[in-house]
């Protein structure tokens, strides 16, 4: 019996010649934002596939990433099978190799810190020279900004929500006086990112989008969801890494940093990843339900 679903369709239309798939699973649901499920079996004795549906701005990111800039770097990556377009161009399907059989990074794991390290302080060397990353959206200091303001704004909005309890609110209020005040030193923060060497950010760079692989050759890293990625100073994705190790890998490329310059960069790296999540969760407080966001 022949499935049928809107990513069998797409994956069909971008190859036509395939069989299959055997089966689909979900896993996650449909949203107004993406989806994304695995095709199993798509061919005979075929791979499982990663089919991930998402809007053209997301999906125009991802795509210059894995079509411009990861076939540059000197490093294995993740298989891209590519994309199509829905008929009403407001979502596409990104194709992509399925790393459930690979180790998750652990950023706690000493191993994986030192191995994330050097791997990242390769890709930021080298990606300085690809003309398509910086084509890619800003991640400097004023993206952050833009990021503290929106989450402030929306919890504020949510204060009237009658499911948030006196605890809530008060956790919330903190949070409030911490954004107003890190709007107060703002200038003092961006100023650490100043003369910072200009590179490819992921934006996400944490371990449920980094799969790890260990071979002969060590350990290779394959992060995908570039849905966040673009082109700044390194700070969010080197907030949990290794430093000494990082500074090693890129001082021959960038002799004028020190490693007291870095583990600067790292802590205001931990500040935006920080915004990053709030922005992400603040939307959640509108629910009926807040206790997952709380």
């Amino acid at each position: 019996m022949q499935l049928e679903h809107s990513a069998i369709s797409a994956w069909r239309e971008l190859r036509p010649k395939r069989v299959g798939p055997e089966r689909l699973d979900v896993l996650t649901e449909e949203s107004r934002e993406t989806a994304v499920y695995r095709l199993v079996r798509v061919g005979k004795g075929g791979p499982a596939v990663i089919a991930k549906r998402c809007r053209r701005s997301t999906a125009l990111i991802e795509r210059t990433v894995y079509e411009e800039v990861l076939p540059s770097l000197p490093f294995p990556m993740l298989h891209y099978y590519g994309s199509v377009e829905e008929p009403n161009g407001e979502f596409w399907w990104l194709f992509l190799e399925d790393l459930s059989g690979d180790e998750k990074y652990q950023p706690r794991l000493n191993k994986h810190s030192v191995a994330a390290a050097r791997w990242l302080g390769i890709m930021n060397t080298a990606a300085t020279g690809i003309a398509a990353a910086a084509r890619l959206p800003e991640r400097g200091p004023e993206h952050y900004l833009k990021l503290l303001r929106s989450a402030r704004a929306t919890i504020l909005s949510n204060f009237a929500n009658p499911a948030l309890n006196v605890e809530d609110l008060t956790l919330l209020n903190t949070m409030v006086d911490h954004c107003e005040y890190l709007s107060r030193h703002w200038r003092q923060l961006a100023g650490i990112c100043e003369g910072m060497p200009q590179t490819l950010v992921h934006g996400d760079f944490i371990k449920k989008n980094v799969a790890v692989r260990t071979g002969r050759h060590g350990i290779t890293f394959l992060p995908f969801d570039w849905e966040k990625a673009g082109w700044g100073v390194p700070a969010e994705d080197i907030s949990r890494v290794d430093i000494p190790t990082y500074w090693s890998t890129v001082r021959d490329h960038w002799p004028k940093l020190s490693i007291q310059t870095l583990k600067r960069l790292a802590n205001v790296g931990r500040v935006f990843r920080c915004l990053v999540f709030l922005d992400w969760i603040a939307p959640s407080l509108e629910n009926d339900s807040v206790e997952q966001p709380m």
